[in-house]
């Protein structure tokens, strides 16, 4: 696959952008207020609304690269719109989802300490970021102690998130549990942005689904359709409808995400 490289923001991507004030990228987009002062810092390192072309990439036109793992830290990203699927490659070459990022979430940000990508980002079909160059970020924080400070919230957001992430999966051991613990997990995710806690639009596909989970894709599929006929779920294409919310998160075992 071809990585991302141009950054033409007079192209469009989708236009139904996640609002900044649901971003977690928030605190440090956001201008400083310094006495009577307001800092626009964020000009200096900050590119929003980056569209991917999915177009570039020769492999599969459905998918772009961000970045690799193992490359170089240079930027840390927040989703604007879309999704990206955490791939790293087994020891027999396979490729191993680890992760899946929605609007409003951010990618890169744990290369911040080792200086470099723990995974490869790939975008799921159209999507767009906004990108912070972390250079430039560190040098106006050295100025500005407000934003250091700003950075630290986030950083420990974030590691909040992804810890709530895990334990959505952790000791979940049938399809059944799995899928319902993905459904509720997702949706949750995705209700900030998309302003319904019960629907999801689910993006990826089945089979990159059952790479996340661990499961065979003949298993998803019929857990997917004992959801259905036991009307917890209505499915539409790629938009899901959670019509029994509160069994599913007991299927998952679990009350909140």
């Amino acid at each position: 696959m071809a990585s991302l490289t141009q950054e033409n923001s007079s192209n469009k991507a989708q236009t139904n952008y996640v609002e900044c004030d649901d971003c977690s990228m928030q605190s440090v987009c956001q201008p400083i207020e310094q006495g009577s002062q307001s800092l626009a810092l964020a000009n200096s390192y900050l590119t929003r609304r980056i569209p991917i072309n999915t177009a570039t990439s020769h492999a599969n036109i459905n998918n772009s690269i961000l970045f690799e793992k193992g490359t170089p830290l240079t930027a840390i990203y927040a989703v604007c719109s879309g999704a990206f699927k955490l791939c790293v490659t087994d020891k027999d070459g396979s490729e191993k989802i680890v992760g899946l990022r929605y609007p409003g979430e951010l990618l890169g940000e744990d290369a911040l300490y080792l200086e470099k990508y723990n995974y490869t980002a790939v975008a799921i079909g159209e999507s767009s970021i906004c990108k912070v160059e972390v250079e430039q970020m560190t040098s106006c924080g050295k100025l500005v102690p407000e934003l250091q400070q700003n950075l630290i919230k986030l950083l420990s957001k974030q590691s909040f998130v992804r810890q709530t992430n895990f334990q959505a999966f952790i000791g979940k051991k049938s399809a059944d549990s799995l899928l319902a613990a993905f459904l509720i997990n997702v949706t949750e995710r995705n209700a900030a942005y998309s302003g319904n806690d019960k629907q999801l639009n689910l993006l990826i596909s089945r089979n990159d689904v059952a790479n996340f989970l661990g499961l065979r894709r003949e298993t998803l599929s019929r857990v997917f359709a004992k959801f259905q006929k036991e009307q917890l779920i209505h499915i539409n294409g790629k938009i899901i409808e959670l019509l029994d919310k509160d069994k599913l998160k007991e299927l998952a075992n679990f009350h909140e995400v």
